[in-house]
């Protein structure tokens, strides 16, 4: 018996040893294996600390334990040096049995701590998770047809968990900015068993979701606790015990999901638990702030529905389906506020029977709520979402100045009374030309609205509005605006406006007084704007559709005027800034007359005289714009609109005109313009040139700007220019011009022109005077300037007492004859 227990020991010694030297042997080659992995697959700085690899089977004997610790990846390139992924801890345990004998290992357990994700989408698209270093291709064998087989999967995980994770997905290419924060989960389900449970707990201590800048979850708490019936082999998923809960709005499910092929059979009901009103008032964004637990709420709250049906996606079908959502005897109060909101009551049905969407009805059954004094109440149906059969009637009279008693509006003053009744029944049919009947009345008397952050408020404000259609028919539509008046800081504006027949709409619009864009623009701030400047108008319009579309415009009688002064507008995109001191505008059914226009664009001065015409046509039917203008410049700086190359900066005339690492960018011609400009400018600065005295025509057409007889002087020499700027095909933008050149400096051409420099350099070494009658033709590059592959020219140059010197070659000649 001593004999049997000392082998007994021995065995169990070595048993041992071998568990503990096995790992330490083969946990270099396995750390190396690792990271000659990551380096031949992945674009990005992978870290890890070596001194955290463990490979033991101590720790949960006699099961294999892989864990990792402080590992992460990090971007390169556009990201350079932020954090795509890390991890503090990270650990797998393995049944060793089922790793030595088993087909498929079988996980015990997976733990991740203290996860980090943060992914990032630019607006090109480019995104930091790209980082798989693509394999080499190989030739694709030819393909071998083989009976298909089912395929072996046999993986169980007893239990896996995620402890503090937090993850940010910004995608800014769609606009989506989602962020996770405190993600605890943890879960269990045996996958090589056919039927068996899975089970899986969530929280999220805040859950944020902001699409196109609106935010549809603010810091939302979620809990989710589900556990599953997995039937694979009828591939049928049934709810058992289950709760989902979203801030203190919680709903459960119950029924199954059966998946047998490509269609989903689904009976599924959910609901509440019993949830109080406040539960929903903490879905909304905003609401659930740290004071919201002091939010006086009272009132009961009820949500079910269901889900029975077959979704199809090749028949395009869709299961059946109902909503209910109720709130009875409802009120809350905010905490510092002295007035609640009382009598909340709503009940609204959703319903459809057979799954087909259209045939869906909406029904608000009753809405009511008491604002202070201030009843609202509202009935609203809709059925057969193709004809939206309709019978609504909404009821409110508020008094805005009751509104700061009830909610929160800091730096917002309102007064005023608002009143709307609308009763609207019938079907819209847009063949039979039929809208439902409706009879609307809105008003707002003693409108006062004023914001803190500027002193100035909107008074006086004032409208009656009115939408009547007592038969349905489309033509038979009146739509009024009566009054409208509002007072700025002492500067009035009005309108009235009629629209009649909707099948062919008959306006008659008025609209007197004026503007003070500075003001406007600090009541509503213009974010990466300044605006400046008082407009005045006083115009009268009225016509038919008919008239418009059939170019009648002469039944189309508009008259006033508008003016401008003082101005100014300045943006990110328009740094260098626009102003009009003063411009004055008459309309006329067939024109505006531009009697005046004085502004300056950037350093540039420029005035106008003229007419636009064909303006209605541009405005409704895409017509081409017409107009003639007297353009006239003291002085045009286009150095101003250069693109400058980094390191370049150009803030004066002087330095402007010696930069030589500014570059141009192709400017699209509009196609709908037809402009033409009789100019006068005393000086232009384009790049290194002076240009004085410029004279001719100029007119942008068809997507092309022409120059006819234009004259001016630079380098000391006469220059006339005929000829065309064409972007018809912005890729390929091209020129086509003649020259009339007399006595233009060689030297000066050199300096000024690259096409001199490139196509004939031996200008630097003469002196003298040349004249020439021109012509040249070619397509621009991205930066204006010319493809030389693509030039076409010809012409006659006279160069009067010219002379060279300088030159090499003429030195070799020199040379070469005298010793001949």
């Amino acid at each position: 018996m001593k004999k049997v227990l000392l082998v007994l020991a021995a065995l169990f010694i070595i048993l041992l040893g071998t568990a503990f030297v096995l790992p330490i042997i083969f946990k270099d080659d396995i750390r190396a294996a690792i990271d000659e992995q990551i380096a031949s697959s992945v674009n990005a700085r992978v870290y890890f600390d070596p001194e955290k690899f463990d490979l033991t089977l101590f720790k949960n004997f006699p099961n294999l334990t892989v864990s990792l610790g402080d590992f992460g990846v990090i971007g390169k390139d556009e990201f350079e040096g932020e954090v795509l992924m890390g991890v503090k801890s990270f650990s797998v345990v393995v049944d060793l049995y089922s790793l030595i004998y088993g087909d498929q290992p079988r996980i015990k357990a997976i733990d991740l701590e203290d996860l980090v994700v943060n992914v990032k989408v630019l607006k090109d698209g480019t995104a930091n998770y790209d980082i798989a270093i693509p394999s080499e291709e190989e030739p694709e064998p030819e393909p071998v047809v083989e009976e298909e087989q089912p395929a072996e999967f046999s993986i169980a995980i007893d239990s896996w968990s995620l402890t503090n994770a937090n993850i940010i997905y910004d995608d800014r290419s769609l606009g989506v900015y989602t962020e996770i924060k405190g993600l605890n989960h943890s879960g269990s389900g045996d996958f090589s068993q056919d039927i068996f449970d899975l089970s899986f707990n969530t929280h999220i201590d805040a859950f944020t979701l902001v699409y196109a800048g609106d935010n549809y979850m603010n810091k939302k708490q979620i809990d989710i606790d589900i556990t599953f019936s997995m039937n694979l082999l009828e591939s049928k998923y049934t709810f058992k015990e289950n709760t989902i809960k979203i801030n203190d709005f919680a709903f459960s499910f119950d029924g199954f999901v059966l998946m047998p092929g490509d269609d989903i059979e689904m009976d599924i009901t959910y609901g509440t638990q019993e949830n109080t009103f406040k539960s929903v008032l903490s879905l909304v964004p905003g609401v659930f702030t740290e004071g919201f637990e002091d939010l006086k709420t009272s009132g009961n709250f009820e949500f079910n529905g269901m889900v029975k049906g077959i979704y199809s996606e090749a028949n395009n079908t869709l299961p059946a389906f109902n909503l209910t959502f109720k709130v009875s005897d409802a009120m809350f109060q905010y905490p510092d506020l002295p007035t609640a909101i009382n009598n909340i009551n709503l009940d609204v049905f959703v319903d459809n029977k057979d799954g087909v969407i259209e045939h869906t009805m909406v029904n608000v059954r009753s809405f009511h709520m008491d604002m202070g004094s201030n009843p609202i109440d509202a009935k609203i149906l809709i059925k057969d979402l193709e004809k939206y059969t309709m019978d609504a009637n909404i009821k409110a009279e508020l008094n805005l100045a009751e509104l700061a008693s009830m909610f929160p509006m800091e730096g917002l003053e309102m007064k005023g009374t608002y009143n709307i009744d609308l009763t609207a029944k019938g079907y819209y049919d847009s063949i039979a030309e039929l809208i439902p009947t409706i009879n609307l009345k809105m008003a707002l008397k003693n409108g006062n609205i004023k914001y803190a952050e500027y002193p100035i408020p909107m008074e006086k404000i004032r409208f009656t509005c009115s939408i009547v259609n007592s038969t349905g028919k489309m033509d038979e539509t009146v739509i009024k605006v009566d009054d409208f008046n509002m007072l700025v800081d002492g500067e009035k504006f009005g309108a009235n406006m009629v629209i009649r027949d909707l099948s062919d709409y008959q306006w008659d619009v008025h609209v007197h007084g004026g503007f003070d864009l500075e003001k406007i623009s600090k009541i509503y701030p213009l974010e990466g704007m300044t605006l400046k400047g008082k407009i005045k108008a006083d115009l009268d319009t009225r016509g038919r559709m008919s008239d418009l579309e059939k170019e009648r415009y002469h039944k189309l009688p508009t008259s006033g005027s508008m003016s401008i002064k003082g101005f100014e507008f300045v943006s990110e995109d328009l740094p260098q800034g626009f102003s009009i001191s003063s411009s004055k505008l008459v309309f006329t059914p067939g024109k505006i007359q531009l009697n005046s226009f004085n502004a300056k664009l950037g350093r540039s001065d420029l005035s106008l005289t003229g007419k636009i015409t064909n303006y209605i046509a541009y405005a409704f039917n895409n017509k081409t714009l017409k107009g003639e203008f007297n353009f006239r410049s003291k002085k045009f700086d286009l150095n101003e609109w250069m693109v400058e190359e980094e390191g370049a900066v150009a803030v004066s005339e002087e330095e402007a005109i010696e930069a030589d690492s500014l570059q141009l960018e192709v400017v699209e011609i509009p196609k709908d313009i037809d402009f033409v400009l009789k100019s006068s400018i005393d000086r232009i600065i384009y790049d290194n040139m002076k240009i004085n005295d410029l004279k001719g025509d100029i007119i942008v057409r068809n997507g092309q700007v022409k120059m006819r007889n234009i004259k001016f002087n630079t380098l000391k020499g006469q220059f006339k220019v005929s000829g065309t700027y064409d972007t018809r095909d912005i890729d390929h933008p091209k020129f086509d011009f003649a020259f009339a050149i007399k006595d233009l400096a060689i030297r000066k051409a050199y300096k000024t022109f690259n096409t001199v420099q490139t196509m004939a350099p031996i200008a630097q070494n003469v002196k003298g005077n040349f004249s020439t009658d021109f012509k040249i033709k070619g397509e621009l590059e991205p930066d204006m300037m010319p493809d030389y592959n693509t030039l076409v020219g010809a012409g006659v140059v006279e160069i009067e007492q010219a002379t060279l010197s300088g030159s090499k070659v003429i030195s070799r000649i020199s040379k070469i004859s005298s010793i001949a």
